[in-house]
């Protein structure tokens, strides 16, 4: 079965069940998109809508995320001389089994102010575990059936269960007439104010409904939420995890809370003037660190730098729509010599991450629509379609797996737009993630949101986070042949963040719960701490890196002139220093810290050579390189 290609689309909700004169009628569920006053609507405004479970009919299939387009058929203000306001919807556009928008009229027949069985924080992404099942047996990889037989277990919801037709919930004095409208339209009012109604409010729809309501109200029975997709593991069965957050740091695990920029500035080895690449400060309002340059060893002599020359690019062809499309230029420098070896122009289709490490003087790139291997000299060794936008890429600590996120658009341009507009960000996509082997070779498949995080990937499978009770958190390992492995234990008033990276590191994340700055955490798999550390809300999220040869590894923080919060906007200027230091594996000792004075604004501007003796850092005007004692003892 090697190589066999699995896929599995995950559907979050069970439907509602609506028995109606002795006869089950499935109403859709769906969540408003912008929040809508009467005093600011007209006739005609269009109503967006999504799909919160999926439903289907002999006329149409609503997949999860579909949308539902309607309109404001009548519309009326609050006044002096009238008392009430009204509004008229009409739903008559629905994305039945694909992204183009087909009739399908349906009447809203209940309101919720939210959906009473949905809780942010208690379900999880089903694992990749569930849809790889690969078995190492004897050294040789194949793929196991349990994906195909998982078994699911409901949670047990014991919030509201009912709710009937003409029924409005959680919104006090809102009013709902059903079908009474124009058109056959359901009017909502409210008395003593313009009717408003927010966006995330849950509307239940049926297809075709009459007019008038029938003397006995049917109830609107709300089903259990999602199924524990867990792959059959109970909670009682998960072994106890140690609790890291509580405990002192034992004796091979160092503390790095104030310490990482105490030492003096280091003496430079060498240096690579940039001035004249065109590599200029960014002038742009950033929500984050961008992926305009990077820097990566390509061997202990080779350092390969690339960044964008904001050169004119050409339209022409199919690339030309793109609205991100950049010129990457590769420039592969000889360390002892300091002379440029090659250089290559790549284009890229997006703003996202562009370069990964692969150890063994290896690097991967996205290039155009294919994922591409370069090895010494920049020399092309692999090319791997990837038939769609890529979402992310993400590599196992030792280059084993890859987890490859493509991006499948579920709604036509103009909907999209639309989306857009109603949402002020970009719209909810499916992103079906592929798992590849060592070789690049499809194992399998999952689907899962756009809005997930990208999976964290170990040697063996896949990092997960689970929640628990007053803040506390469990990190687990989901691993492909279907255990889970409690890793550890912590407290956050946030959601934990999971990276991993070479030599097998997990990088954990997280919020203070005695302070508004954040925490973070180098474990071993077996959750052993290696190094604990602090950071302020003046310094941004900390970006960590490691070595080939598995004795060191590295961590940056930027500090900003002033408190940022997460998501705010900044400038490259408000970046005022950023701290590098390398640390050694086993105890987690620091070997070496410098600071840089105004840094690039750019996530990858440190590298580690495969030895760990030498760091090279990115600044605006040249590539230095540090000498790196220790690592080894």
């Amino acid at each position: 079965m090697y190589g066999r290609f699995l896929t599995v689309l995950l559907i979050s909700l069970p439907p509602l069940v609506l028995p109606a004169n002795g006869a089950d009628r499935v109403p859709v569920q769906a969540r408003l998109l912008r929040s809508m006053e009467a005093s600011r609507l007209k006739v005609g405004d269009t109503v967006l809508a999504k799909v919160t479970t999926g439903w289907q009919s002999p006329d149409c299939v609503l997949r999860e995320g579909a949308v539902l387009k309607g309109r404001v058929v009548a519309q009326s203000n609050y006044s002096k001389s009238k008392k009430s306001s009204q509004v008229a919807l009409l739903f008559d556009n629905a994305e039945c089994g694909g992204p183009a928008l087909v009739t399908f009229p349906l009447t809203v027949a209940a309101v919720l102010g939210g959906d009473p069985r949905i809780d942010s924080g208690a379900y999880e992404d089903q694992p990749l575990n569930e849809a790889v099942g690969v078995v190492l047996r004897g050294g040789t990889r194949s793929l196991s059936s349990a994906a195909e037989t998982v078994f699911q277990e409901p949670s047990r919801y014991r919030g509201r269960t009912e709710v009937k037709p003409g029924e409005v919930v959680g919104i006090k004095g809102v009013q709902l007439q059903v079908g009474a409208g124009p058109e056959g339209s359901s009017i909502l009012s409210s008395l003593g104010h313009n009717l408003r109604l927010d966006a995330g409010l849950v509307l239940v729809l049926v297809q075709n409904i009459n007019a008038t309501v029938p003397a006995v109200t049917p109830s609107v029975d709300l089903a259990p939420g999602p199924s524990d997709t867990r792959g059959g593991v109970k909670p009682e069965e998960l072994l106890e995890a140690p609790d890291e957050s509580d405990s002192s740091a034992p004796p091979q695990c160092s503390q790095a809370v104030g310490d990482i920029n105490e030492q003096a500035s280091p003496a430079i080895s060498a240096t690579f003037p940039i001035k004249d690449l065109s590599l200029g400060r960014s002038q742009r309002d950033l929500s984050g660190f961008d992926y305009d340059s990077a820097i990566a060893y390509l061997g202990e002599n080779r350092l390969l730098f690339t960044y964008n020359p904001h050169v004119l690019i050409s339209r022409l062809g199919p690339e030309g729509t793109l609205s991100k499309l950049r010129t990457i230029r590769a420039v592969l420098f000889d360390v002892s010599t300091r002379k440029i070896l090659k250089t290559m122009d790549w284009k890229v289709a997006d703003d996202r991450q562009y370069l990964w490490p692969l150890g063994q003087n290896k690097i991967l790139a996205h290039v155009g629509r294919d994922l591409r291997v370069y090895g010494a000299d920049l020399r092309l060794e692999q090319r791997v379609p990837l038939g769609g936008p890529l979402a992310f890429v993400r590599v196992s600590p030792s280059s084993k797996y890859f987890a490859v996120g493509v991006i499948l658009e579920r709604h036509v341009e103009a909907i999209h737009r639309e989306l857009e507009d109603a949402e002020q960000r970009e719209p909810e996509e499916d992103v079906e993630i592929r798992i590849l082997d060592e070789h690049f070779q499809s194992l399998a498949s999952i689907i899962r949101s756009s809005r997930a995080k990208p999976p964290a990937l170990s040697d063996h499978g896949e990092f997960g986070v689970e929640r628990g009770t007053r803040n506390r958190w469990e990190i687990v390992e989901n691993t492909w042949d279907l255990q889970k492995r409690a890793v550890t234990r912590v407290h956050s008033t946030c959601r934990p963040q999971v990276t991993t990276f070479s030599p097998g590191l997990i990088f954990l994340v997280g919020c203070d719960r005695q302070t508004d700055g954040r925490w973070y955490r180098v474990l071993r798999p077996d959750g052993k701490p290696v190094l604990k550390g602090w950071f302020p809300t003046e310094e941004l999220e900390p970006r960590v890196a490691g070595t080939a040869d598995e004795h060191s590894f590295s961590i940056g923080i930027a500090q900003a002139s002033k408190s940022l919060t997460p998501g705010s906007f900044f400038r490259e200027g408000d970046i005022k220093s950023q701290h590098i230091a390398v640390f050694r594996t086993n105890d987690g000792e620091r070997l070496f810290a410098v600071t840089l004075r105004s840094p690039l604004a750019t996530v990858q501007t440190f590298s580690l050579s495969p030895d760990g003796d030498q760091l090279a850092v990115l600044e605006a005007d040249r590539i230095a390189l540090y000498r790196v004692g220790g690592a080894h003892q």
